[in-house]
């Protein structure tokens, strides 16, 4: 019986700490999550020569940038080498994720300063 309830609290916890990566409800896939620490109460790490706004307004076509409004908030996974990741995102734009193609636009564009450990970014 001990044996039952240690192997359910183990599984439990495991399953916890895995939905615990990521912030907001929106999730996706493709990122290397083996260990990274979140910041919290202080900026851990920094963007490098182009913030988040002026690369998605960049890679928006013309008519999303006149078009969106609302808020759009971003956990970035940012790598060893600067590199951005998105692991979710919390969009209460009119204009849908999909059709932002904002994984792509972040993976691709979005460098950071280095930092010394792999961090979970919240920008909103």
């Amino acid at each position: 019986m001990i044996k039952k309830l240690f192997i359910i609290s183990l599984i439990y916890i495991c399953c916890g700490e895995l939905f615990a990566q990521n912030i907001f409800e929106n999730k996706f896939d493709g990122c290397n999550t083996d260990q990274f620490t979140i910041e919290q109460d202080s900026i851990i790490v920094k963007q490098s020569e182009e913030d988040i706004v002026y690369i998605l307004t960049n890679n928006f076509t013309n008519e999303q940038v006149k078009k969106i409004k609302g808020l759009l908030n971003l956990q970035i996974l940012v790598d060893l080498n600067g590199k951005s990741c998105l692991l979710s995102i919390k969009n209460e734009t009119n204009i849908g994720t999909e059709a932002l193609n904002i994984k792509k636009i972040i993976d691709e564009n979005l460098i950071w300063e280095i930092p010394d450990e792999k961090t979970s970014v919240i920008s909103e």
